[in-house]
């Protein structure tokens, strides 16, 4: 690993956080261990809850750590509206996001950090595994696997759950995490996406790992299939509404005919291999999701919680 920059670094580390108030405090206590000699390590919290379930573990965090730690809450619900009030608050040259429920490894933060400086980036991102009870299902392991990439590799997108940001993407000024995403999810694949096509360079960094854990609620075929519908219909957002009109003439038939495809050939698998037959109709999922955005142009509000009473 290359070294540290010699000039003073200095990170905000931004966590949106929404109703998961020990998790959020987990997430915080691992946080000072992520630095190093003569680093400024600020953390930013936006509590994405109207009734602020979140202060308390950022008040307990202030009590019993000397990191500097801002505070501040979106009413609103929306992913997007809380992302960019963390990038608001964000002072430093380095921003970071890391999801409430993540848990990061041993070096997260110095790994990003050096990938940043060492590929000359704009953005880097790191993997999340995702941690599985052992009575996960086979077919909902093979859901959750991500591919493998080398460090230094390209990306057009990527996630908010691990990622660094040098400020100079913030030069062009906003819209950054668009609000139109909120409710669905998609929000950081958009920017970065946006990104990408001004020519910004986002890179992968297969060292700086961070975890989370699945809920049992999210082992269940159901919200895996509503989570791929969900994916596509972002993917559509995204990508697919830029393209060329031939193009999208011919990315329509090639959906329509996955989706024959795997109407005619689930029958046949459920009998032979219920992992095989579960993968198929994931994707099946996702091309549903793609098409019914370009017919629709409804979303599907994952993320949209009912309001306390």
């Amino acid at each position: 690993m290359p070294p540290i920059p010699d000039a003073p670094a200095a990170i905000d580390v931004c966590i949106a956080t929404f109703r998961r108030p020990g998790l959020l405090a987990a997430l915080l206590a691992a946080l000072p261990a992520q630095a190093w000699p003569g680093l400024a390590l600020r953390i930013i919290v936006v509590d994405n809850d109207a009734r602020a379930s979140a202060y308390p573990a950022a008040a307990a965090f202030r009590l019993s750590h000397t990191l500097p730690l801002v505070y501040q809450t979106e009413p609103e619900q929306n992913i997007a509206l809380a992302r960019n009030r963390a990038l608001a608050l964000a002072t430093a040259p380095c921003i970071v996001f890391i999801d409430d429920d993540e848990t990061p490894a041993p070096g997260w933060l110095r790994a990003l950090y050096h990938c940043l400086h060492a590929h000359r980036a704009d953005a880097v991102f790191g993997p999340v595994h995702s941690v599985l009870p052992a009575r996960a299902p086979a077919w909902c392991r093979a859901s959750f696997r991500k591919p493998v990439l080398p460090t230094g590799a390209l990306l057009p997108y990527g996630g908010a759950g691990n990622v660094m940001l040098h400020r100079r993407v913030l030069d062009g000024g906003g819209p950054y995490f668009d609000p139109a995403f909120g409710l669905t999810g998609g929000e950081d694949t958009d920017w970065f996406y946006r990104l990408h096509l001004a020519g910004r360079r986002l890179v992968w960094c297969a060292e700086a790992e961070a975890s989370e854990p699945v809920p049992p609620a999210r082992l269940r075929l159901g919200w895996a299939l509503r989570r791929a519908f969900r994916g596509g219909q972002t993917y559509y957002r995204v990508v697919v509404r830029r393209y060329a009109p031939l193009r999208g003439a011919l990315w329509f038939a090639v959906k329509l005919l996955q989706l024959l495809g795997a109407a005619l050939a689930l029958p046949l698998l459920l009998c032979l291999h219920r992992g095989a037959a579960a993968a198929l109709a994931l994707r099946a999922a996702g091309a549903g999701g793609q098409l019914a955005r370009c017919l629709a142009r409804r979303d599907l509000e994952e993320y949209r919680a009912p309001r306390p009473r």
